[in-house]
């Protein structure tokens, strides 16, 4: 009986140490995926984070050159007198350069490179919930702004009548309306996306 009990024991122990080394063994490859996955949300993280600050960048040029478009024409606009309304009217076509000072309005694209690189990884699903949220917030208003509320200015800009001066009142008055649009979604931008970088840096 005994090599019988000693044969049942060694069988045990052979069993006991082959589930052993199968549950060890997925127990690692477990801990192996979760640092990749941490890892990967984290450069994901890095990635947006960096995106948004540029963005931030372009946002805080923006509020203020813009701001100052919106302000030449809210004056124009309440003021027939207006100095820079009379130099747009002063030659044979309107020159609308006045306006923009001579600027480009659009310098620069506000992107979304990052953020839909990971939201087409399994990364994005690894974000906190109030995170999620912020981007979601964030890039949406700012396709808001890219997509619509500058076509916007440009459709009124590209429309024959804005040229013409007997259409000026009705042009300023839409261009004052899309402006305040404009810059008042780019300080909404600008304070959210100031908020998320604040926060960022306090918990890193």
């Amino acid at each position: 009986m005994k090599p019988k009990t000693n044969r049942i024991k060694q069988l045990f122990t052979e069993g006991f140490l082959i589930v052993f080394s199968v549950l060890f063994a997925l127990f690692i490859g477990q801990l192996v995926e979760k640092s990749k996955a941490e890892k990967a949300k984290e450069k994901a993280l890095d990635y947006i984070y960096q995106e948004l600050g540029e963005n931030f960048v372009t946002l805080k040029r923006w509020t203020v050159t813009h701001g100052k478009i919106r302000d030449r024409i809210r004056n124009m606009v309440a003021n027939e007198q207006d100095s820079v309304r009379q130099l747009l009217v002063k030659g044979p076509r309107m020159d609308f350069e006045v306006i923009t000072d001579g600027q480009v309005l659009i310098d620069a694209l506000l992107t979304e490179t990052a953020w839909e690189a990971a939201k087409s990884t399994k990364a994005a699903s690894d974000f906190d919930f109030e995170e999620v949220q912020a981007f979601t917030r964030i890039y949406g208003l700012q396709k808001i702004l890219m997509e619509n509320t500058t076509a916007k200015f440009l459709e009124v800009y590209m429309d024959r009548q804005t040229h013409e001066k007997e259409h000026l009142e009705t042009t300023l008055i839409q261009l004052n309306l899309v402006m305040d649009e404009m810059v008042g979604q780019e300080q909404m931008l600008y304070y959210m996306i100031n908020e998320l970088l604040k926060k960022r840096s306090i918990t890193n």
